[in-house]
């Protein structure tokens, strides 16, 4: 089920960023989503291998910020003083709980790039479809990173 799950979400944002784009049907849109990407499987693959890659540090790395932002916090004087009414008495609760809640919140808002990544990606393999095989509308840059 986990299979059938993850072809469907694909599927779904395919075809819902080639609504948005063609402005066409969803049955039509699924059918030219499915054409697309199978006609250019090396270059969905590879920028999709390499989008996670990227995103995924850029989660891991606000986490840990976060994290490091809650430890830094916890040393200052009302967290390290025993008299104090808001005392520390450790600091792994609070830095768990930042770099928990930095992940979920930069998961959420890095959902908006991954749609990005994957419009310009059908964009531009609508392009290449359109123009006989070599992009008109990309940009250069994006148009020879993509040939290789």
């Amino acid at each position: 089920f986990f299979f059938i799950e993850k072809v469907l979400r694909f599927t779904n944002r395919n075809a819902y960023i080639l609504v948005a784009v063609k402005g066409t049907s969803y049955c039509t849109s699924v059918m030219r989503s499915w054409s697309l990407v199978m006609k250019n499987a090396v270059q969905v693959a590879a920028v999709s291998v390499i989008a996670d890659v990227l995103i995924w540090l850029g989660k891991l790395s606000i986490a840990i910020a976060c994290g490091v932002a809650a430890l830094a916090m916890s040393n200052i004087s009302p967290y390290t003083d025993p008299s104090s009414d808001s005392y520390l008495s450790s600091q792994v609760m609070p830095v768990a709980l930042s770099v928990i809640v930095g992940y979920i919140i930069s998961a959420i808002f890095y959902q908006a790039y991954e749609i990005a990544i994957d419009t310009m990606l059908l964009s531009y393999c609508e392009d290449c479809e359109r123009s006989g095989g070599k992009a008109e509308f990309a940009p250069a840059l994006l148009a020879k990173a993509l040939r290789q």
